[in-house]
């Protein structure tokens, strides 16, 4: 297969003439690649849900059933600094407070999700931790073939922002394909 540079080369070589090399070098990664072309194959998809992501829209569960036989991992993540914040600085009570507030919230996001995966007959499974989030989103996407969260993730957008500071970080750090709702 011929690569997708040189095609470009041989259709625009009497164009531009020798300036094209350097139009070439400079946009280069506007260009897709030969790999980028390839339609990625989906085995295995990681939902990521946290306080600020809300509800996931019946939307993002029709392009998830786009994928049958993948998995899908759905993690509702709460932010261990911010507990940690909480216990050093309003004491062990009130970080405890915190913790269950936000566990109930996750399991009523997470029964929300596993409700719609299971009417489209999508293999999952369903997990609560504490981590730092975009340590754990960038660890945990490299096991997987596609991720998904919400613009909101992380912190509240701001009418500046329609992305999060933290979903701009993840999706500028990672490599695998990302839905962001």
């Amino acid at each position: 297969m011929v690569n997708f540079s040189e095609l470009v080369l041989r259709k625009f070589r009497n164009i531009a003439g020798s300036r094209y090399e350097e139009i070439l070098k400079a946009y280069q990664e506007f260009f897709l690649t030969e790999e980028e072309l390839q339609i990625p194959v989906v085995t295995s998809i990681l939902l990521i849900l946290d306080r600020f992501s809300g509800r996931v829209p019946n939307e993002v569960f029709d392009v998830l059933s786009a994928y049958p036989g993948a998995r899908v991992d759905v993690v509702y993540l709460i932010d261990e600094g911010l507990f940690a914040l909480i216990r050093d600085t309003l004491g062990e009570n009130e970080a405890e407070e915190f913790r269950r507030k936000e566990e109930a919230l996750g399991r009523e996001m997470i029964t929300l999700a596993e409700r719609a995966l299971s009417e489209l007959g999508l293999d999952y499974s369903v997990e609560i931790t504490f981590a730092d989030k975009v340590e754990f989103v960038e660890r945990e996407s490299e096991e997987r073939d596609l991720l998904v969260l919400s613009r909101h993730f992380g912190s509240e957008s701001v009418k500046t922002h329609k992305v999060s500071p933290v979903v701009f970080r993840i999706v500028q750090g990672i490599k695998k394909p990302v839905i962001v709702y």
